[in-house]
């Protein structure tokens, strides 16, 4: 049995756990974050919504009403079913890695305004030419320092999964020394980057989703392992 770490904020954090429950695991829900909605007001107009994260979706609030019918592009198959269940009708997950490919594909799919619904801090991302880029954040992410208790079992784990680079820039720090026994799967490169070095091992999920973090963390069996390819960092 693997204990593994759980850093992101609730609900996601109790998703993840009863997932690794499953699989046999041993999860230690240890958020680093907490997340509250925002007041945004919305532009009188776009042809498309994007959703980077499925928190987006949850905290977008009644704001989002106008433009739930319209085509909602999502990185990663967690936040497209989000998407779902904020009330978005026609919701889009290409098989992309990142914002930036998520950009390209909108484009592609001939889409000339986009509206970006996010967080407080996310990677920076340029459209291609000839797509418009409105951004509003609807949620933000507070910082949740542990406690005594808490530190000492963040810092039992095995396996520590890091779902964003400002989540694995605050783990780093948090666990400081300690991540040197603990080996790190992260969501992306740029997570993996913002924790750092030092760790016993890190890994790279192949694509933006929680099978492909799992099977980079070594906690799927062969055949699931199989249909989640990973990459390696150093």
């Amino acid at each position: 049995m693997t204990r593994v770490l759980i850093t992101r904020p609730q609900p996601g954090a109790a998703e993840t756990a009863d997932r690794l429950r499953a699989l046999g695991h041993e999860p230690l829900v240890v958020p680093l974050f907490v997340v509250a909605a925002k007041e945004w007001a919305p532009p009188p107009t776009t042809e498309a919504i994007m959703l980077t994260s499925a928190a987006a979706a949850r905290e977008g609030g009644p704001a989002m009403a106008p433009f739930l019918g319209l085509p909602c592009f999502c990185v990663g198959a967690r936040t497209a079913a989000a998407a779902r269940s904020a009330g978005f009708t026609d919701v889009r997950a290409p098989d992309v890695r990142d914002g930036g490919e998520l950009l390209a594909a909108i484009a592609a799919a001939g889409i000339r305004s986009v509206l970006h619904l996010s967080g407080v801090e996310i990677a920076s991302y340029a459209p291609p030419a000839g797509l418009q880029l409105d951004r509003r954040v609807v949620y933000g992410a507070s910082f949740h320092g542990w406690t005594d208790e808490e530190r000492a079992t963040a810092q039992s784990a095995d396996v520590a999964l890091v779902y964003s680079p400002r989540g694995g820039e605050a783990l780093s720090a948090a666990l400081g020394a300690h991540r040197k026994a603990m080996r790190l799967s992260a969501i992306s490169r740029n997570a993996a980057t913002a924790a750092g070095e030092g760790w016993a091992a890190r890994a790279v999920a192949a694509s933006p989703d929680e099978d492909a973090l799992f099977a980079a963390a070594g906690l799927l069996c062969e055949k699931q392992a199989g249909e989640a390819p990973l990459t390696r960092t150093g």
